[in-house]
């Protein structure tokens, strides 16, 4: 009988040591996305600081691009043709940020949508204009972190980008929920607009079957000084 007790002890302490050590991990990942996100975004910072003034210098789970929508970009781009940006960048290079004024909410925009991009801020999809650009730029962030509050925006709100190349003022049109697998979510553009995609809903536990996107014209620009 003692025997039996110690092992039923010896069980619960297992359990008990166990979900502390989830309880950790969990903790962990919910402190530090907040933190490399913040440290991408003062690299952004500190590239504007080396800049000013001088010719602009080129910085060396689940995603919300599903395999249909990314694979349908891959065979038109963001253009109105499958023709190649204009300017390319390395896969994870720090492009810009991201500034949404009513929400009083700014983050980095890396080239990328993997996972290590979409870890630090908002992920550009390769082979979509970058922003400013001629075509539909797409940017992708996860429902957690860089692009949480996407659904509190509406018509006529404005979204600021900046990159080395300069400043992009984005008036909000619209936004439309789609299925994980709509290929046909992105539409292709001949005119300068920007598309924001995440996963949705936003409380949904595990891979979330649906996509949020925000898209945005172009309304205002300014060269890069």
């Amino acid at each position: 009988m003692r025997g039996k007790r110690s092992l039923l002890r010896m069980a619960a302490w297992l359990v008990f040591s166990g979900s502390l050590v989830v309880l950790a991990y969990s903790t962990y990942q919910a402190v530090r996305a907040p933190m490399e996100a913040h440290q991408a975004l003062r690299q952004w910072d500190a590239l504007k600081r080396e800049t000013e003034g001088g010719s602009a210098a080129r910085a060396a789970d689940e995603n919300p691009l599903s395999s249909a929508i990314a694979g349908k970009l891959q065979q038109t781009g963001g253009g109105g043709s499958p023709a190649a940006p204009a300017r390319t960048a390395a896969d994870g290079e720090l492009l810009g940020e991201i500034a949404f004024p009513s929400l009083d909410q700014r983050y980095a925009i890396l080239e990328g949508t993997g996972n290590e991009p979409l870890k630090l801020g908002a992920g550009h999809y390769t082979g979509s204009p970058l922003p400013g650009e001629d075509g539909n730029s797409v940017l992708a962030g996860h429902r957690d972190t860089v692009f949480r509050n996407l659904g509190k925006l509406k018509a006529g709100d404005r979204i600021e980008v900046e990159t080395t190349s300069g400043r992009y003022t984005y008036e909000v049109t619209g936004r439309r929920i789609v299925d994980e697998n709509d290929s046909d979510a992105v539409q292709a553009s001949t005119e300068p607009l920007l598309t924001l995609i995440t996963c949705y809903p936003f409380t949904y536990v595990g891979p979330a079957p649906e996509r949020l996107l925000l898209t945005a014209k172009l309304i205002e620009e300014a060269p890069a000084t």
